[in-house]
């Protein structure tokens, strides 16, 4: 028989490891280890920085060009803003898969160089700041720092006074020299207008009251009102034919709580307007100061009021737009024959890793 006790429940207990004392010195020394290796990683991305694109064998890393990507990073944001954050991503060639952030990209690679390259030629020529300039130069930034740029974006891009100064004197100058460039391009302006008729621009200038005849129905659409409504609407707005015709300014004829019946100022060329033929042939027909009897269109009732039948706004427009694309197309090829001058070189590895877009700006 065995004798032996048994032990009932034994109790376990897990193998304690002897409390060690923490060694103070070797934290301190890990610490200092650690601290050490972050400054050298940011020393390193700031002495390694890749260049974006070189000229003459000058390189230009991102913290040289940040301003010309803020530029056009800014204008394409508006468009993305407006098209509900879309933008960026929209398609500009489907076949070639290129959408709107890498037209952007493309557009400020391109403004870089060509304010960086035309600032080399400038100086090669002679050119300096006058004073004028320079305290142009001077007031711009500070608008800049202090109105324009938000403190965000100063502090995200490193938008110093020293930089932004650096930048802004070169784009002042390049101004100058691009328009002494201009002028002395063999453009004939007189030419140039001679070869755009005014019958093609001539603008119509008028005034009018009226009242719509078409409504909204619940599924957004545009439906013609009523008979009773559409008479009720012809005598709201024929009531003020009389006053009209001995009051000069329309705009008063109109009470600040009237939702219907409204005021507008407008002009129109021949070929290019939204009025119906009809009633386009009507206006042209009218002199200077008549006033029309209360008209039905398509979609409302007009009362219109000819302001001036022979207005050359619209053909001076014209001949501006064709005077400066020709000088456009000059400067460009002007530019062309001084970029080849230089040795550019783009680091397409470098530009492939930027998103426009998540550079510059602060969401």
């Amino acid at each position: 028989m065995n004798k032996s006790k048994r032990i009932k429940n034994p109790k376990v207990t897990a193998a304690t490891p002897k409390k060690k004392r923490i060694n103070t010195k070797l934290i301190i020394i890990s610490s200092s280890i650690l601290v050490v290796l972050l400054v050298a990683a940011l020393l390193f991305d700031q002495l390694y920085e890749k260049s974006i694109l070189k000229i003459n064998g000058d390189k230009y890393r991102m913290s040289d060009l940040t301003y010309y990507f803020y530029s056009i990073e800014s204008q394409y944001d508006y468009y993305d803003q407006m098209f509900g954050g879309q933008y960026w991503d929209m398609s500009y060639d489907e076949t070639s898969g290129v959408t709107m952030r890498d037209v952007a990209k493309q557009e400020a690679i391109e403004a870089a160089l060509y304010n960086e390259i035309l600032y080399r030629e400038a100086v090669s020529e002679g050119y300096s700041l006058t004073e004028d300039e320079k305290k142009s130069v001077s007031d711009n930034v500070d608008n800049l720092l202090n109105q324009q740029l938000p403190e965000k974006v100063i502090k995200k891009n490193n938008f110093t006074k020293a930089y932004l100064t650096d930048i802004v004197e070169k784009t002042t100058l390049v101004a100058r020299f691009r328009q002494d460039k201009i002028d002395s391009l063999d453009i004939d302006d007189e030419g140039i207008k001679a070869g755009i008729k005014y019958e093609d621009y001539r603008q119509y200038d008028i005034e009018y009251l009226t009242i719509p005849t078409t409504k909204t129905d619940d599924e957004g659409n545009s439906v013609e009102m009523t008979a009773e409504e559409k008479a009720a609407a012809y005598e709201k707005i024929s009531a003020l034919l009389d006053k009209a015709k001995v009051t000069e300014d329309w705009s008063t004829l109109v009470p600040e709580d009237e939702e219907e019946l409204t005021y507008h100022t407008d002009y129109f060329v021949e070929n290019d307007t939204n009025f119906s033929d009809e009633f386009k042939g009507m206006m042209m027909e009218m002199g200077n100061g008549q006033i029309s009897d209360v008209y039905e269109a398509e979609d409302g009732y007009y009362i219109v009021r000819m302001v001036n039948n022979l207005s050359y706004e619209s053909y001076d427009n014209a001949v501006s737009k064709a005077i400066s694309d020709a000088e456009s197309e000059g400067m460009n090829e002007l530019y062309q024959e001084i970029k080849a001058k230089y040795d550019v070189t783009i680091n397409n590895s470098a530009v492939r890793s930027l998103s426009m877009g998540n550079i510059t700006l602060v969401k």
